[in-house]
């Protein structure tokens, strides 16, 4: 059997994707008036030996810079899949521009990706099977590496989002430059551009202690596209709670608490698919921390004379 080509996604299967916005579109980040501070953790495919694990880090905050509003951020992501292990360190810029109650963001985000394959823990039986030459076992494979490899490329995504108290769309795409990497001397990857499209929601109910939150992502190659449609119910701003549902993929539940500042997430996806034939399914666990910021000047070190009536 021979190939030329395999295709595969880079960017990480993300459920709480609201919560993450950054994560696909640079756009987003300084979006609150506060410093944030968040981690992911998502184990993918339960069951599955070597399937995906996946960690994110970001921190972003707005600032202000010649009476315009910024935003800036830092961002870390690692997967670990199969035998490979890449990672992506990042830097976010985003301008704002206010319109009347909406404020319209532009991206950027320049990072390194990294690419490290791990040879060590290749497996080939010795057996009748695979001997070459009599001697029972394999004299060795071209096309299979015998140590580590790594490599690394300079990276861009892009992004363009609206967002108000109410609602935000936002549209991105990852790997702008599409690079390369040659893993060895007879191997070598490429990272494909990504496109991922946004939106949300957020309905006041009749009951003021609850809040109607639905919201879905996009995401798109050349040649295939996933979508994930998602319904949260918000309960006097601190308990949450939904479900998805991911096109040819499955479904996922969600829960959250927001208390004292700290942001948490728990989702559980169950696969419909033909993956659920071996796995139980994948977990993710989501915090962050806001802490508040006070941008405008006129608040600025005021204190009060009580010597002055």
């Amino acid at each position: 059997m021979c190939f030329s080509e395999a295709h595969a996604q880079w960017d990480a299967q993300i459920s709480q994707y609201w919560r993450v916005k950054n994560y696909y579109n640079p756009s987003f980040a300084g979006e609150a008036d506060s410093l944030e501070v968040m981690g992911l953790y998502r184990a993918q495919w339960m069951g599955v030996e070597n399937a995906p694990k996946t960690l994110i880090g970001t921190a972003h905050m707005p600032v202000n810079f010649l009476r315009h509003k910024h935003g800036v951020g830092v961002q870390f992501m690692n997967e670990s899949i199969g035998l490979f292990s890449n990672t992506t360190v990042g830097a976010q810029y985003a301008y704002k521009k206010k319109i009347k109650k909406g404020n319209l963001n532009i991206g950027v985000q320049l990072s390194m990706s990294s690419i490290t394959f791990d040879a060590s823990k290749i497996y080939i039986p010795s057996d009748s099977n695979n001997d070459d030459d009599g001697s029972g076992g394999t004299t060795g494979d071209d096309a299979i590496p015998t140590s580590g490899e790594a490599s690394s490329a300079f990276d861009i995504n892009l992004g363009i989002s609206w967002v108000t108290p109410q609602y935000y769309v936002g549209l991105s795409t990852t790997h702008v430059l599409e690079p390369s990497f040659d893993i060895g001397e007879t191997h070598s990857a490429f990272i494909g551009r990504g496109y991922f499209l946004t939106a949300g929601y957020n309905i006041k109910l009749r009951n003021p202690l609850f809040e109607l939150q639905p919201s879905f992502l996009l995401k798109a190659t050349k040649s295939v596209y996933q979508v994930d449609v998602t319904g949260r119910v918000v309960y006097n701003k601190m308990f949450n709670g939904g479900i998805s549902w991911r096109k040819d993929d499955g479904f996922v539940f969600l829960l959250g608490l927001n208390i004292k500042g700290f942001d948490i997430g728990y989702a559980y996806d169950l696969n419909t698919s033909a993956i659920s034939a071996v796995s139980k399914g994948s977990h993710e666990f989501f915090v962050r921390y806001n802490l508040p910021l006070n941008l405008g000047k006129t608040e600025k070190n005021r204190h009060k004379n009580v010597r002055v009536l």
